[in-house]
Protein backbone atom coordinates (compact mmCIF):
# COMPACT_ATOMS: atom_id res chain seq x y z
CA UNK A 1 0.00 0.00 0.00
CA UNK A 2 1.53 3.34 -0.83
CA UNK A 3 1.81 5.55 1.92
CA UNK A 4 -0.26 8.32 0.59
CA UNK A 5 -3.43 6.29 0.44
CA UNK A 6 -2.62 4.81 4.19
CA UNK A 7 -2.59 8.62 4.92
CA UNK A 8 -5.72 9.31 3.86
CA UNK A 9 -7.58 6.70 5.16
CA UNK A 10 -6.19 7.33 8.60
CA UNK A 11 -7.94 11.38 7.88
CA UNK A 12 -11.32 10.18 6.94
CA UNK A 13 -11.00 7.85 10.06
CA UNK A 14 -10.27 10.82 12.14
CA UNK A 15 -12.58 13.11 10.47
CA UNK A 16 -15.40 10.59 11.26
CA UNK A 17 -14.77 10.19 14.55
CA UNK A 18 -14.36 14.03 15.54
CA UNK A 19 -17.34 14.81 13.26
CA UNK A 20 -20.24 13.57 16.29
CA UNK A 21 -18.11 15.19 18.84
CA UNK A 22 -19.09 18.67 17.46
CA UNK A 23 -22.68 17.87 15.98
CA UNK A 24 -23.20 17.08 19.96
CA UNK A 25 -21.95 20.14 20.98
CA UNK A 26 -23.96 22.71 19.55
CA UNK A 27 -26.66 24.69 21.04
CA UNK A 28 -30.46 24.54 19.63
CA UNK A 29 -32.00 27.03 22.33
CA UNK A 30 -35.70 27.68 21.06
CA UNK A 31 -35.73 30.70 23.36
CA UNK A 32 -39.04 30.13 24.77
CA UNK A 33 -40.55 32.20 27.49
CA UNK A 34 -41.26 31.69 31.14
CA UNK A 35 -44.42 33.92 31.41
CA UNK A 36 -42.94 35.20 34.30
CA UNK A 37 -42.78 38.97 33.13
CA UNK A 38 -46.27 40.61 32.44
CA UNK A 39 -44.26 41.95 29.48
CA UNK A 40 -44.51 38.56 27.77
CA UNK A 41 -48.68 38.02 27.83
CA UNK A 42 -50.19 37.52 24.88
CA UNK A 43 -47.49 39.16 22.55
CA UNK A 44 -45.95 36.35 20.45
CA UNK A 45 -42.58 35.55 20.60
CA UNK A 46 -39.87 34.02 17.88
CA UNK A 47 -39.31 30.37 17.68
CA UNK A 48 -36.14 30.11 16.97
CA UNK A 49 -35.22 26.72 15.60
CA UNK A 50 -37.84 26.96 13.27
CA UNK A 51 -39.53 30.09 11.40
CA UNK A 52 -42.95 28.82 11.26
CA UNK A 53 -43.69 29.33 14.67
CA UNK A 54 -43.77 31.40 17.62
CA UNK A 55 -44.19 31.55 21.69
CA UNK A 56 -46.99 32.67 23.06
CA UNK A 57 -47.70 33.01 26.99
CA UNK A 58 -51.51 32.90 27.66
CA UNK A 59 -50.78 34.18 31.80
CA UNK A 60 -48.13 34.72 34.15
CA UNK A 61 -46.48 31.39 35.39
CA UNK A 62 -48.12 29.69 32.88
CA UNK A 63 -46.22 27.30 30.17
CA UNK A 64 -45.75 29.11 26.92
CA UNK A 65 -47.64 27.72 24.14
CA UNK A 66 -46.25 26.83 20.62
CA UNK A 67 -48.41 28.29 17.74
CA UNK A 68 -47.69 28.19 13.97
CA UNK A 69 -47.93 30.62 11.42
CA UNK A 70 -50.16 30.28 8.61
CA UNK A 71 -48.82 28.62 5.10
CA UNK A 72 -46.49 30.90 3.08
CA UNK A 73 -45.59 32.78 6.45
CA UNK A 74 -42.63 33.27 8.65
CA UNK A 75 -42.74 35.07 11.75
CA UNK A 76 -40.92 38.40 12.09
CA UNK A 77 -39.96 39.10 15.32
CA UNK A 78 -39.99 43.29 14.93
CA UNK A 79 -43.70 43.15 14.05
CA UNK A 80 -44.53 40.60 16.80
CA UNK A 81 -46.66 38.78 13.95
CA UNK A 82 -46.21 36.10 10.67
CA UNK A 83 -45.39 38.13 7.26
CA UNK A 84 -45.41 36.85 3.84
CA UNK A 85 -42.03 35.03 3.12
CA UNK A 86 -40.93 37.32 0.67
CA UNK A 87 -41.11 40.51 3.46
CA UNK A 88 -39.38 37.76 5.90
CA UNK A 89 -35.83 38.51 7.01
CA UNK A 90 -33.80 36.95 8.77
CA UNK A 91 -32.10 38.02 12.51
CA UNK A 92 -30.63 36.66 16.00
CA UNK A 93 -33.15 35.69 18.02
CA UNK A 94 -33.81 37.78 20.87
CA UNK A 95 -33.41 36.65 24.59
CA UNK A 96 -37.24 36.46 26.02
CA UNK A 97 -37.71 38.62 29.40
CA UNK A 98 -37.84 35.35 31.37
CA UNK A 99 -36.78 31.60 31.01
CA UNK A 100 -38.64 28.47 32.31
CA UNK A 101 -37.88 26.87 35.70
CA UNK A 102 -34.92 25.02 35.42
CA UNK A 103 -33.95 26.68 31.81
CA UNK A 104 -29.80 25.95 31.52
CA UNK A 105 -28.28 28.25 28.58
CA UNK A 106 -25.41 26.62 26.39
Amino acid sequence: MHPQASFWSLACCLVLLLLPAGIRSMCNDATEPGCFHPAELHIPQRYCLDPTKYWLCDGINSQAQLHKCQPNTGFDQDLNACVPWTAWEWKPCQEPPSRPPGWAGC
